[in-house]
């Protein structure tokens, strides 16, 4: 299951990765088109900021994930330098709420997506669950990627023992 696991987790990160990078450069050829339409020609994209939330929404989302499986996270070290078993203590503590706030992502995006199913755009004829899809997507990537970092070392608080006492 770690060799599996691993590889999915990396081949995830990777897709990730490179949607985002092919959104971003989708997003910025569509705002420099919106901005020459609208300034250069009076005709603006109407549809254009609708188009623009659900690219960046996707955009933001793969990206939270790939931070994850980089561990690059954002942490607070609000207690400053702890002895290393305290430290420990709160880095497992970090893990578990981040870990819990994952599934959270995932189980109320899904309900979000339901309810806004049927609500469509104004300029563009699709759901507007499309901006709320990332949500479970992220959430169930990122969950992959931090059960990846526990199975892989045979002692699971190894890795987080590490991360305690080196960069905490």
């Amino acid at each position: 299951m770690k060799k599996t696991l691993d590889i999915l987790s990396e081949k995830l990160c990777t897709i990730c990765k490179e949607l985002a990078a092919i959104l971003l450069g989708i997003l910025a050829v569509f705002i420099f088109a919106g901005v020459i339409a609208r300034y250069v020609f009076n005709n603006p994209f109407v549809w254009l900021y609708e188009f623009t939330l659900i690219l960046f929404s996707w955009m933001v989302f793969l990206g939270i994930s790939v931070a994850v499986k980089n561990g690059e996270n954002v942490t607070l070290n609000l207690l400053g330098t702890l002895p290393a078993k305290l430290n420990l203590m709160f880095v497992v503590l970090t893990n578990i709420c981040t870990i819990y706030f994952f599934f959270l992502l995932t189980k109320e995006g899904i309900v979000i997506i339901k309810s806004t199913s049927t609500e469509m755009y104004n300029t563009i004829n699709i759901s507007t669950a499309w901006f709320y899809v990332p949500l479970p997507v992220c959430g169930v990537i990122s969950l992959i990627h931090m059960l990846d970092a526990y199975v892989e070392k045979k002692n699971p608080l190894q890795k987080i023992q590490t991360a305690a006492i080196g960069e905490v």
